[in-house]
């Protein structure tokens, strides 16, 4: 019985995970977007309400009754930031077995895996990052002769991309797509 080896981590951009186990690189989404941006959002309105009602609360105008509700609603919007940042660190010490795969380059079939996609040889594909309308972060996308498919759209509040484009093109382009020696 052969038993697989760990995974090598070559990238972590926190919401993004690549990873090389000697046959396959597996692209991993650690599904953490949607959650940073919750939590800044509820920040700002944390930071807003709160101080709106601390300002009403020191100063009386319009009411103290007025700005001491609005601390007290600021604060509870915080502990829920709180329990949103919490979240996000609990999902980026998770392993990586237990993430959502959005793509795996299988070097020793030669082919390509998307999530929600086809199965296509490992040489027709390349990596690139596009700009994403309504938003400063760019997206991954794996490109195709038929299709290109997003593997993970950028986040400027839970980090960036990075240089996964970079990585992944240089396993393809590197020419060690059907190597022997691994198992």
């Amino acid at each position: 019985m052969e038993i697989s080896p760990q995974p090598r981590i070559l990238l972590d951009t926190g919401g993004l995970v690549v990873t090389d186990d000697g046959r396959r690189v597996n692209v991993i989404d650690r599904a953490t977007g949607g959650l940073s941006t919750l939590a800044f959002t509820l920040g700002v309105i944390a930071l807003v309400v709160g101080g709106f009602g601390a300002v009403a609360l020191a100063t009386g105008a319009p009411s103290r009754a007025l700005g001491g509700i609005f601390v007290v609603v600021g604060l509870a919007v915080a502990a829920t930031v709180f329990l949103v940042v919490r979240q996000i660190k609990r999902r980026r010490t998770q392993p990586v077995g237990s993430c959502r795969s959005v793509a795996v380059l299988d070097r020793k079939l030669g082919v390509f895996t998307v999530a929600g996609g086809g199965l296509l040889p490992l040489n027709q594909v390349t990596f690139a990052r596009r700009m994403q309308l309504g938003s400063s972060s760019p997206k991954l996308v794996a490109v195709t002769p038929n299709a290109a498919y997003v593997l993970k759209r950028g986040n400027p509040f839970d980090g960036s991309i990075a240089r996964v484009d970079e990585v992944l093109n240089d396993i393809v382009q590197r020419g060690d797509i059907a190597r022997d020696d691994v198992g």
